[in-house]
């Protein structure tokens, strides 16, 4: 699915530049935005005033494309920043497609690779400022995107990018196996071989619920996406029951709920709203897995008269996690309750490919 950006102009000449970004950007599906004096074929007219819009545009796009001058773009967002984690990324160009400014969000919201895209189509000049791009290295929000991990240590990855600038050693502790093949890291990061003396500064990679650090010790966690639930539920469980069960799961058998890759169940739950919600805040996604296979596996587990009145199986989760997980371990046996089953299952080739 494309990502869903806006591009907004607040000049004739602007509304040019903004046409030519979304006729360039195929990969994204872009709304151009102006001022209704200056609305043309191609392009939306803002309702009301351009200050009141910029709420809108900040919650409902996962990226702006704003050709403006920058300080009307800074003044307009700043009231709507909430985290680095979930801001959009922000694009600032002058009205003479001159200059494409990475402005907000330029590793996790992907406003440096995009700004470099849209600058070399339009034959225009990037401008990036992230000390690590600047250096030609590697920050650590950007090495999770890379390899499809979650990140939810920000003060960590703060301190380790720090050492990163400073050109100190980092190690990456792959506890999840992943894969690294295609990823250039710059020369002071590097993947730790088993048994090898590790420097001060770390990036572990585990799927576990914490992560201890020795005394001394400058590390972050990136979190896998390396485990499947298997869920089924009554008919209109809610989404906080679904999400308190699956927490609890986790955090008896030491998992982190953000290395849930999907929530996989049969298609009769395909619209059950509840799962929708407890993936969306897991960041995980939705795996449909068909009636076809669940019955090919589902004599490896018990199950009952009731679940196959229902639905036609004998039961759900544990053949819905396997099947997704690849065939893969189970970390967690069915847990049942309050009209909830979940399961836990790690994917078996944990790799990016794997992950999305």
């Amino acid at each position: 699915m494309a990502a869903k950006w806006a591009a907004v102009a607040v000049s004739r000449d602007g509304v040019k530049i903004a046409l030519r970004a979304k006729r360039v950007l195929a990969e994204q599906d872009v709304t151009v935005f102006t001022l209704s004096k200056y609305a043309v074929a191609g392009t939306e007219a803002i309702p009301g005033k351009l200050a009141d819009f910029w709420g809108t545009l900040m919650a409902d796009y996962d990226g702006l494309i704003c050709v403006m001058a920058s300080g009307i773009v800074v003044r307009g967002i700043a009231p709507h920043l909430t985290h680095k984690a979930e801001d959009p990324a922000v694009l600032v160009m002058d009205s003479g497609g001159r200059f494409v400014i990475s402005l907000l969000s330029g590793h996790l919201g992907g406003a440096n690779a995009t700004a470099v895209m849209l600058a070399k189509r339009l034959s225009a000049t990037a401008v990036i400022t992230t000390g690590t791009d600047v250096k030609g290295l590697m920050a650590v929000d950007m090495l999770a995107q890379k390899l499809g991990c979650a990140l939810v240590d920000f003060v960590g990855a703060k301190d380790v990018t720090a050492a990163i600038l400073d050109d100190a050693l980092v190690a990456i502790v792959d506890e999840a196996g992943l894969d690294f093949a295609g990823i250039v890291l710059p020369g002071n990061l590097f993947v730790a071989q088993p048994g090898e003396p590790l420097p001060a500064h770390q990036i572990r990679i585990s799927e576990k619920a914490t992560c201890a650090w020795d005394a001394g010790i400058t590390g972050v966690q990136l979190i896998p996406k390396t485990i499947v639930c298997g869920v089924g539920c009554r008919r209109d469980a809610p989404g906080a029951r679904i999400v308190e069960k699956l927490e609890t799961l986790c955090a008896g058998n030491g998992i982190h709920p953000r290395a849930i890759a999907a929530l996989a169940t049969i298609g009769l739950k395909a619209e059950e709203a509840g799962i929708r919600e407890a993936a969306a805040h897991c960041h995980a996604a939705v795996k449909i897995v068909p009636d076809k296979m669940i019955r090919l596996v589902q004599n490896r587990f018990d199950g009952s008269d009731f679940v196959e009145k229902t639905t036609g199986l004998r039961c759900v989760s544990e053949p819905a996690g396997y099947a997704a997980s690849g065939f893969g371990e189970c970390v967690a046996p069915v847990m049942k309750g309050d009209g909830v089953t979940l399961s836990l299952w790690r994917l078996r080739r944990p790799g990016r490919a794997d992950l999305k």
